[in-house]
Parts: structure tokens; C-alpha cells; sequence
């Protein structure tokens, strides 16, 4: 190779790398990690970093205590205290890039802002990769092509959320840190092994149609998922034609999982006492309950529509979500059995039931199948698009499933 061709070579990957860290600069996500009832009085940041409020601007390295009140946010330095404004926002310096908030790690920018009551609003800002990381592992279990299953739709929720949901535009951030959204811990969760994940979907999410999907996922199908208006009923989800009814056989790995046994398959039994008392709570009065009238199931098999036959009166659930409110049951893909004093039910699943099964997901990793291979089975007739929907995509096929038997 000549000089002149080697220096054009690293010329142009240069210019490549410059492109790629622009796409990727613009990637940033703001995470609600203490709000509304969840939100605090004060909080204590540790690091080297520098602040700014509305007031002021200041250097530190160790310990700052920041407190709500009625009036303004108060920063304090050991004896030294100042009121910085309405907000403040803090930014690591160190080599390291992080900052603890009491007790945790996080990269990126803390914000902390205060609420009406004077208590603590508090975000972390970082870069969408910086935050799939802190993701990840709280939301699978270790497994290589899992994780990478995991990195690419905990990256398309994050960025389906910002962009296109916006539900938590209203709280002053883009995504918030609970299930709600999905779990994220910052730094303290991080592992080699999800982190390599991560690095190897850089960028990656699904698209169907040419944009970012609602990438559902729960922790067990039971068996089998469902359609999105089978779970949410009159959901404007519902016309989200990639999240289809598929078999997932591959649930039954849970049975292997210590702790998890019990959301592939699962009994309960509850007292017809307990059903009217719940029912009376919500302002149902049934009296006494004689009998539970399964009337409908959606597509994936779950029940939809449950009567509740009373003394006094008789009442209609409608939707998954209050059969399981009102039994207490991880799953509304169930059946019921009156017994001697009240109801034996029996189940399978754990969670809505749309779109991606974590349980069948790893089962299916642990059979051999690729990352691809899972995410085209879960979403249907969908995309993996690089740089975040921008770049090279490539269509997805749901492969054929070989379930060896137990």
C-alpha cells in the first residue's frame, strides 16, 4: 500500500469514526430516578465534579449534600452552605466520568429540581448506550445472545419512549427508572458480559415500517403471547400489527431458574370471602359469592371477560388486568374451579403476555438460536436498523422452532 493510499485509508475511517460519533453524540436519554412520591428531601452526591444552579456555579471533590425546602435548593460543603436556586445540575469532572448519588454510581448529568411540596425531583442525563448498560442486566439473565436480545429492545423502548410515546414528558424526563419504563440501576449494574453486549448491538433497534416499534416484553408467556388489545382493551396500541399471537414453548426454562419456578406454571387458591371483601374495597357489593363465569379469552388465551356471580348481584371484569387485580394472579391466562370454599385457579405466564417473553427468549438462547432468530420470532415482519433506525436495516425471519422434550 502506498503512503498516499494509506493515508487516504486512515483518512476516510477517520471521517467514519467522526460520522458515527456525531450519530451516537445526539443519543442522549434523561432518566427519572427519584419523583413524585418517590422523590426526597435531600440527597447526598459524592465524586469530583462541578455544579450550577439558577445562583451559581462551583467546583467539588467529595461530598455535597443537596436539600429541598419551601424556598430554594441548598448545596452544603461540609460547614459551608449556599441556596443555589430552583435547580442544580451536576456534572462529573474526575477520570472516571461518574458520580455517586447516596450510595450509587452514575454516569452522565444529575439534575435535581424542586417539587411543589419542596421535596427533590432528581434525573440523570447521560448517552443512550451509557444507559442500556445500566438496563440490561437487572432486566435478563446471563446469557450472551440473551443479552444482546435484551440490549436491542431495552434500546428501541428507550429511544420508542422518548421520541414517539413521550408518557413522561409531563414529569420533566424522557423514561423513568422502575418497571413502569424499565428497570435501570446506573453503574452498579453493570457486567462484562452484558456490557460486550451492548458494545456488539451498538446503535441497533427494531423498526417496522421504517420506525422505531413499541417493543413489548414481559417475563413469561405461559405458553403462548397475545395481541396488544387482548391485554390492554381499547388501547391505541392495538392496530400494532408486529406484536402478534406466537407460541413460545421455550417458557418452560423458568422451570430451571431458582426463585422463578412458579411463572411458567402456577395454582392459587382464593376464598369467595376474600373475592366479595375485594370487590366491596372497589365498591362492588356482591354478597355472597356463589360462582366465577369465565365469559371470554382473547386471542393469546387469557381471559378477557369474568363474571362474578353474587347473592345480591352479579359483576363483569373486562380486560386481563382486573381478572388478575381481582384474583391476584401473575397471569390472566388461567382457568377456575369452584371448591368447598371458594375457587382453585390455575395458570400459566407471569405479565401481559405482548410481545418479547424474557423466560422463552433465554430458553431459545440456551437452545443455540441467535439474537436475531429470537427478536424475529417475538415481532413479526420487523427490522434490525443500525445508528438508531438512520442506518442499514435488515429484515428479520422467524425461525422454525425445534422444542426438545423434558
Amino acid at each position: 500500500m502506498s503512503v498516499r493510499t494509506f493515508l487516504l485509508t486512515i483518512s476516510m475511517a477517520l471521517v467514519v469514526a467522526a460520522g458515527a460519533s456525531a450519530a451516537e453524540g445526539s443519543q442522549m436519554i434523561s432518566v427519572g430516578l427519584r419523583y413524585g412520591s418517590s422523590a426526597v428531601s435531600s440527597a447526598l452526591v459524592e465524586g469530583c465534579g462541578e455544579w450550577r444552579g439558577s445562583h451559581q456555579r462551583r467546583s467539588f471533590d467529595g461530598e455535597l449534600r443537596i436539600s429541598g425546602g419551601r424556598g430554594e435548593i441548598v448545596a452544603s460543603i461540609g460547614d459551608r452552605r449556599g441556596a443555589v436556586g430552583q435547580w442544580i445540575e451536576l456534572t462529573p469532572t474526575g477520570e472516571d466520568q461518574w458520580l455517586e448519588l447516596d450510595g450509587s454510581a452514575y454516569r452522565g448529568v444529575l439534575r435535581m429540581e424542586l417539587e411543589r411540596d419542596g421535596r427533590l425531583r432528581i434525573t440523570n442525563t447521560l448517552p443512550l448506550e451509557e444507559y442500556v448498560r445500566g438496563v440490561v442486566p437487572n432486566e435478563m439473565f446471563a446469557d450472551d445472545e440473551a443479552y444482546k436480545v435484551q440490549a436491542v429492545i431495552s434500546r428501541t423502548v428507550a429511544a420508542y419512549v422518548r421520541d414517539r410515546e413521550k408518557k413522561h414528558r409531563s414529569d420533566g424526563f424522557d423514561i423513568c427508572a422502575t418497571g413502569h419504563c424499565q428497570v435501570y440501576r446506573g453503574m452498579d449494574s453493570e457486567r462484562p458480559a452484558s456490557d460486550a453486549a451492548v458494545a456488539a448491538t451498538r446503535g441497533e433497534v427494531l423498526t417496522y415500517d421504517g420506525k422505531v416499534i413499541f417493543s413489548a416484553y414481559h417475563s413469561n408467556a405461559g405458553g403462548k403471547t397475545e395481541v396488544v388489545d387482548g391485554a390492554w382493551p381499547g388501547s391505541i396500541r392495538e392496530h400494532f400489527l408486529y406484536l402478534a399471537v406466537v407460541e413460545s414453548p421455550h417458557d418452560i426454562v423458568a422451570a430451571d431458574l431458582l426463585g422463578y419456578e412458579w411463572c411458567y406454571q402456577w395454582q392459587r387458591t382464593v376464598t369467595a370471602d376474600e373475592i366479595e371483601r375485594r370487590l366491596a374495597e372497589r365498591g362492588s357489593y356482591v354478597g355472597d359469592v356463589q360462582d366465577l363465569r369465565v365469559r371470554e379469552v382473547t386471542e393469546g388465551g387469557r381471559v378477557k371477560e369474568l363474571d362474578v356471580i353474587g347473592a345480591r348481584r352479579r359483576v363483569r371484569l373486562r380486560g386481563p388486568s382486573e381478572v388478575t387485580a381481582l384474583l391476584r394472579t401473575p397471569s390472566a391466562r388461567l382457568s377456575v374451579k369452584r371448591n368447598g370454599h371458594g375457587f382453585d385457579i390455575s395458570g400459566k405466564g407471569h405479565g401481559h403476555g405482548v410481545g418479547l417473553s424474557q423466560h422463552g427468549a433465554l430458553g431459545m438462547a440456551r437452545a443455540g438460536y441467535t439474537y436475531e432468530e429470537i427478536l424475529g420470532h417475538y415481532y413479526r415482519r420487523v427490522a434490525v436498523t443500525e445508528d438508531y433506525g438512520a442506518g442499514r436495516a435488515r429484515q428479520l425471519e422467524a425461525p422454525k422452532l425445534q422444542v426438545a422434550a423434558r
